[in-house]
């Protein structure tokens, strides 16, 4: 109230004529204020009221929201109880706006026939009315009498609605803006015609934006709860992932423990009833894994293989090579097959299992209600199904890694046999040695228990026994004794072919001394092997074994080799004995030369010395003063004597070259007289080859250090060979 308005008088009157005195009249104007501090007080003590109800309805719907995180319809209901409460209306109704129309979510204080109006389906209201206007320009539609309005006179179904049935005079519809976005409205509706003050206006204003609040904290809420749902959802899919791959790699051969943990995350993540696991075996689909799957159904299904087809779920995955979902399969009148006789299944999904275009199995996860499977939980199963995979491919690839280190490892004992076998046949010329190491080895690795090498006695035309393996000595008495020749029914057939020949059980044929001697022994199996060399044949390899049955193909292999150096040791044993034969005979010879030349040189050198003393005794004058060409004759007669002497002792020095015992003669000698001996030795060759001789020298050479004799014998064979061989 602002000062000096005035809001009141008091009247005070006399029947008679009787003026008040300044007393009375200051008494009286002392009552005029105490009544208008009284109004005053009674104005300001309303508006704290209706202050402290709004507050409190505002604090409520702050309350309802904070207590009921992620639920609306309580935030709504409060709200709308607030706010008719607070504004004296019997009606409130909370629309949510999307494409044009509006969906009442939340009502109060609506009559049943309202109701029904507002369950048919969304509002699309017509032009000119609260809805329809807030539509158009986002604000408050406030309207004082909806009677008094020209629009309402239409029988839009909204209009007729709210007046008709809803019985609306004065009507208050607010928006609920979000970023300037119309998301929906609150009418609030009062039977009479009463306009809303603008502090109602303000209160209802003020509930739409904290239903806005409301909904987008739910929205936020939501996402987070979706968010975390889907984390860990991830997160349960990741630890099942990671575990199967534990299972993988802990247990590389043991596919079992690989398709149990695959089945039993499926059903726990895919909120699954049952799971199946099939491996095809290139016709067939047969059961290997099941999860949570009754007795009566493992039977069935092992009982009934699945051929890939359309008859089941499956059948088509294996026939399709894709996954397969059904939503209800007893519905679907493709699928045929009997499992559904004895197992309520409804929904199923299969995934196939495959490396490539090949088909390996099938996986299968059922439902026994009809409830189809999510995406995820779709992309999940394919994911076990492709580390079903990995293992099935992991465990074939370990068995031929397995197989294969077998075999290399065969191959590694088999040469080295082979290497032992080779260093025996080099390193000793000891025949039984060899054919002993050959014989073990050969039953060694080809997994029978006893052995034998026969030689071949080409005079008595029989084989003898040499070596033996594994055998007792009264077997080996009884071979021995035997007379085996090349007409043996056991042994013609091994060198009419050539190659091994076994016999997978000695009991089924003819009847033989060998064989009874065998048989007795306990040997039901054989296999031998022709020892030839070219076309000679050297000797015969063979194995027994005490269990019947055909020898594999590796070991058949194995056993030529055997037999190829068997018949190489026993014709290198030949060789040596002939080669050691020879050289015995050489070593005679060679010492019926040394005599033979030891003896030819004593008798030739007496002679010559007696002519070399008399050319002596000539050229000295002991017979007479020789003339000057004589003396020239005897002197060269005299070098070619002690030449020839030399050339005697050169075969003596042949002789102990070839002994071993040769010793040079170390002393001086003179250049000078060594080319003078060649020169008078070889000169009268030389003219007889009508060749000129020349000898040139350098003057003053010093003495030399060596074997002068031979010296001067390499130099007379140098030079007589090319005087030998010169042509003209």
């Amino acid at each position: 109230m602002r000062e000096n308005e005035a809001i009141g008088a008091i009247l005070i009157r006399r029947t008679e004529v009787r003026p008040f005195s300044d007393k009375q009249i200051e008494l009286i104007k002392t009552f005029a204020d105490q009544a208008v501090i009284a109004i005053e007080n009674a104005r300001l003590l309303s508006e704290l009221r209706e202050s402290l109800e709004q507050q409190t309805a505002t604090a409520d719907v702050l309350r309802v929201i904070s207590s009921s995180p992620g639920e609306l319809e309580p935030v709504f209901r409060a709200v709308l109880e607030n706010a008719t409460r607070i504004c004296g209306a019997k009606v409130g109704i909370l629309f949510r706006y999307e494409d044009g129309a509006y969906t009442a979510i939340s009502k109060i204080g609506v009559v049943p026939e309202f109701a029904e109006y507002l369950a048919a389906g969304p509002i699309r209201p017509g032009p000119g009315t609260g809805l329809a206007r807030i539509t158009e320009t986002r604000k408050t539609i406030h309207i004082s009498d909806t009677l008094a309005e020209p629009v309402y006179a239409d029988r839009d179904p909204w209009r007729v609605a709210t007046v008709e049935l809803l019985r609306a005079r004065s009507l208050l519809n607010v928006p609920m803006l979000k970023e300037g976005a119309l998301i929906g409205a609150i009418g609030v509706y009062r039977e009479e015609v009463r306009p809303f003050t603008d502090k109602e206006i303000g209160l209802v204003s003020n509930f739409a934006n904290q239903a806005v609040i409301a909904i987008e904290n739910t929205r936020l809420l939501n996402e987070l709860r979706q968010r975390t749902t889907d984390l860990t959802e991830s997160l349960e899919q990741q630890t099942a992932t990671s575990k199967v791959l534990e299972v993988i790699s802990r247990a590389a051969f043991d596919l079992q423990a690989v398709f149990e943990t695959v089945v039993e995350s499926s059903v726990r993540l895919c909120g699954a009833d049952r799971a199946l696991i099939f491996r095809f075996d290139g016709e067939l689909l047969r059961m290997v894994a099941a999860f949570n799957a009754s007795e009566e159904l493992r039977a069935f299904v092992e009982r009934n293989p699945i051929r890939p087809g359309r008859h089941s779920g499956a059948a088509r995955a294996a026939l399709e090579r894709q996954t397969i979902h059904i939503t209800d399969a007893r519905a679907d009148p493709e699928y045929s097959y009997g499992a559904l006789h004895v197992d309520p299944i409804r929904t199923l999904l299969g995934v196939p299992i495959l490396k490539g275009d090949d088909l390996l199995g099938v996986m299968m996860i059922y439902r026994l209600e009809v409830r189809p499977f999510t995406d995820k939980q779709i992309a999940l199963v394919e994911t076990f199904a492709d580390q079903a995979a990995i293992a099935i491919d992991n465990v074939r690839l370990l068995d031929t890694l397995r197989h294969r280190t077998d075999e290399l490892g065969r191959s590694v004992s088999k040469l080295q046999a082979l290497g032992e076998v080779s260093q025996a046949v080099n390193s000793t010329l000891d025949l039984e040695t060899v054919l002993s190491t050959i014989v073990t080895k050969a039953v060694q690795l080809s997994g029978t228990e006893a052995g034998a090498i026969y030689g071949y006695d080409e005079h008595a035309r029989e084989f003898r026994l040499r070596a033996t393996y594994g055998m007792d000595q009264g077997l080996i008495d009884a071979l021995t004794q035997r007379h085996i020749g090349l007409d043996d029914p056991n042994v013609a057939p091994v060198f009419a072919q050539r190659e091994p020949v076994q016999v997978a059980d000695l009991s089924e044929e003819a009847a033989s001394d060998l064989n009874k001697i065998t048989l007795r022994a306990g040997y039901r199996a054989r296999m031998a092997a022709a020892l030839l060399s070219g076309e000679d044949i050297v000797g015969m390899l063979v194995v027994r074994r005490r269990t019947p049955g055909e020898f594999a193909k590796n070991t058949i292999d194995l056993i030529k080799t055997f037999a190829a150096q068997s018949a190489l040791a026993i014709q290198n044993a030949r060789l040596f004995h002939e080669v050691e034969d020879k050289s015995r005979q050489l070593e005679e010879a060679s010492q019926h030369k040394s005599q033979f030349l030891a003896n030819m040189s004593h008798e030739l050198r007496t002679p010559l010395n007696a002519i070399l003393g008399y050319t002596e005794l000539m050229a000295d004058g002991a017979y007479g003063e020789p003339s000057e060409k004589m003396l020239g004759v005897l002197k060269r007669l005299e070098a070619n004597g002690r030449h020839l002497l030399g050339l005697i002792n050169d075969v003596l020095d042949l002789s102990k070259i070839e002994a071993g015992q040769l010793v040079l003669e170390l002393s001086e000698y003179s250049v000078q007289d060594i080319a003078q001996t060649v020169r008078s030795t070889l000169e009268p060759l030389a003219a007889d080859k009508k060749l000129a001789f020349k000898l040139e020298l350098a003057p003053e050479l010093p003495l030399g250090r060596g074997d002068g004799r031979r010296l001067t014998q390499v130099l007379i064979n140098l030079v007589g060979n090319a005087i030998k061989f010169r042509c003209r």
